[in-house]
This record gives C-alpha cells, sequence and structure tokens, in this order.
C-alpha cells in the first residue's frame, strides 16, 4: 500500500470472497504487538515505512468485539523493496490484489521521488525568504523553516486562533533542549493573521526581533535578529553570537513538536537553518569565548562568505531524548561552519 499512495488494513474484519463481511474480534492486542508490527516495517522494507497509525476499535455489543486500524501513509520514498529469502520485490496493492511492480514502474517511482525533494527543497527555501522579506535589516538575521512531508489537509481549514496562540505559548514557555530551558522570546501571543497562516511578532522599541509563522498546512517557520553582545569589538552587521548558533535549533524543533501536536499532523518535517546577512558579500562571524569568558577574535575564526543552509528530515514525535541529538547535530552543523569543532555545554544540553 506504501507504494501506491498509502492505505488502510483492519484487523479482525472477516471476508466474504473479496468483500467485508463482519467483525472477528482480535482477541490480543497490546503494545509488544504493536512494537513488533512497527519493527517489521523498519527492518524488513527499504526505505523504512514511517507514520503507521494503529487505533484501536471496540464495539457497544455485549462481547466487546474490537478490531485495529492500520493507517499506511502515502511515502514521499517510493518505491520501497521487500528483502525476504533472498530476493528484493516491490510489492504494490492494486485493487484487491498485491502485484510486484516492473522495471518501468519502478524507474517511473524513482523520477517523482526526485520530482518531488527538488520541489520540497525549493518551497522550503520560499518560505524561509518570506518569514523576512520586507524586514529591514541592519544586523544578520537567522531563519529556519520546517515542512511536514504529509501536510495538514486543505480541507481541514484554517487553523483557529486559539490554536496558533497555543503553539505559540509552547514555543515560549520552557525549552527541554536548553540548559536553562528558556524559552523563545521577542514573539507574542498575540498573532495576525496572513495568508493561509498567523504570524507573531513582538516589536521591541519599535524594532522587530522575532517573528514566527504557523502556516495552514502545518508548517512553521522563525526567524530572530542576532542578539548583540556588549563588547567593543561587536560589529552587528557581521557577527552572531554563538548563542543564537546553538539556540535556534532548540526552538525550531520546539516548535515543530508544539505544531505536530496541536495540529495532528504525523510524518516527518523537512527543515531548514540559514543565516541572512545585511551586507552582501561580506562574511558572518560565529563569536565564541575563550576561557577567560572574551570574544574570540575574528582572526581566530573562520569567516563564512556562503552560509549553507543546514538541512534534514527529523521526526514530528519520539522521545525528547532522541529529539535532543537531532538539535545538537543541527548545531553542530551550523558551527562547524563558523570554524568550531564543539558545542561547548553553555547553551544545550549535553547527550543523553
Amino acid at each position: 500500500m506504501v507504494n501506491n499512495g498509502g492505505g488502510m488494513i483492519i484487523y479482525g474484519m472477516a471476508e466474504a470472497g473479496s468483500m467485508a463481511d463482519h467483525i472477528e474480534s482480535v482477541t490480543e492486542w497490546d503494545e509488544s504487538i504493536e512494537q513488533r508490527l512497527r519493527s517489521w516495517a523498519y527492518s524488513l522494507i527499504q526505505p523504512p515505512v514511517h507514520g503507521l497509525e494503529f487505533t484501536l476499535v471496540a464495539g457497544e455489543d455485549a462481547g466487546q468485539s474490537r478490531a485495529v486500524i492500520l493507517n499506511i501513509p502515502a511515502s514521499p520514498d517510493t518505491p520501497h523493496f521487500v528483502m525476504q529469502r533472498g530476493s528484493i520485490r516491490a510489492p504494490r496493492r492494486y485493487g484487491s490484489h498485491t502485484v510486484d511492480m516492473n522495471e518501468r514502474d519502478i524507474e517511473q517511482a524513482y523520477r517523482r521521488r526526485f520530482e518531488d525533494r527538488r520541489t520540497a527543497d525549493v518551497s522550503l527555501a520560499q518560505l524561509m525568504e518570506r518569514t523576512v522579506l520586507g524586514i529591514p535589516r541592519s544586523s544578520v538575521w537567522l531563519v529556519a523553516a520546517a515542512q511536514p512531508t504529509r501536510p495538514r489537509p486543505g480541507y481541514a481549514g484554517r487553523i483557529p486562533r486559539d490554536i496558533a496562540q497555543n503553539i505559540l505559548a509552547s514555543l515560549m514557555s520552557s525549552n527541554p533542549f536548553l540548559v536553562d530551558r528558556t524559552g523563545m522570546e521577542n514573539v507574542g501571543l498575540n498573532p495576525r493573521p496572513g495568508y493561509r497562516k498567523w504570524r507573531s511578532t513582538e516589536p521591541s522599541r519599535g524594532e522587530i526581533r522575532g517573528i514566527v509563522d504557523v502556516h495552514d498546512d502545518g508548517s512553521v517557520s522563525l526567524a530572530v535578529k542576532a542578539v548583540e553582545a556588549r563588547d567593543q569589538t561587536w560589529n552587528a552587521a557581521t557577527d552572531v553570537h554563538v548563542m543564537d548558533a546553538q539556540t535556534l535549533p532548540a526552538y525550531l524543533l520546539q516548535l515543530i513538536r508544539a505544531a505536530a501536536d496541536g495540529l495532528s499532523v504525523v510524518g516527518d518535517f523537512q527543515v531548514s537553518i540559514s543565516m541572512v546577512s545585511p551586507i552582501a558579500g561580506h562574511p558572518i562571524f560565529i563569536r565564541t569565548f575563550d576561557q577567560g569568558g572574551h570574544l574570540h577574535d575574528r582572526n581566530d575564526l573562520a569567516p563564512i562568505y556562503d552560509f549553507q543552509p543546514v538541512t534534514a528530515l527529523v521526526e514530528s514525535a519520539g522521545s525528547e531524548a532522541d529529539a535532543l541529538e537531532i538539535v545538537r547535530g543541527l548545531a553542530l552543523d551550523i558551527m562547524n561552519q563558523g570554524g568550531s569543532s564543539a558545542l561547548g555545554s553553555v547553551y544545550l544540553k549535553g547527550k543523553v
């Protein structure tokens, strides 16, 4: 089914011929059985299948007949192959039958996968550009965005204002990935409607220092103006504080998890993080500190003339420990471009 746009399997449904007939109750069902099925979908299929949803449904009859519904999502990674007894097959559901994809089918599936990825990359880059479009920039801005691989459907309508406020409140609350657990500042709980989105800004002394967008399809984006260190060597047009470089991935993952939970979006998110300089062609420096607590001189740092957007495919659910590993990986990719090989322990929590 995953090779043909997704589908649904109902455990506990008897058939008459090729038609569903009546429920034959599922007698055994618990978390261990669910985990076994998930492990099979992960280990016996390549690429692994993610985003499976199991729902236990109990009847109102005296015997409490039960069925388990397995929802299989459409996959962006088709074709998927089954490795079994030394053979490699790409089965696909066709009506009530299962057939193996032939060479031409596999070729077309790969072509669709690569075209969809190119389209998603372009869409994500445009989302980041629109986040800071029209914002006066005298300092470096850090921008991040994430798009779900399974967008919230259009028929779900606009996101209610209170739901958007709940997502923003979660972003502003305690962050589980930071040492001091501080939530994101420079945003507020009074979002304004935009084109199929809600936007939150909180001007400080008439200047916008932070932006958060929550889109109707489940996409999210945020941007922060780089903070300025109280140091006479600081140059707002080129310098990024190490704190911003490391905390932005933490805020992004927190926003993704809050949006996925609040909007019932399941599956993975494609993410990208970048830096925007106010002066084209000028390098960006990620200003780190020496052991004495003083800023490193720019001559000791690697200038970033062309910041490469940091990209990844991340899960919207899962444990905080797994999410922390993603945050640390994104932050390290950012720091590496500035010539640093370690994250330290000041801002991000260490490995669990």
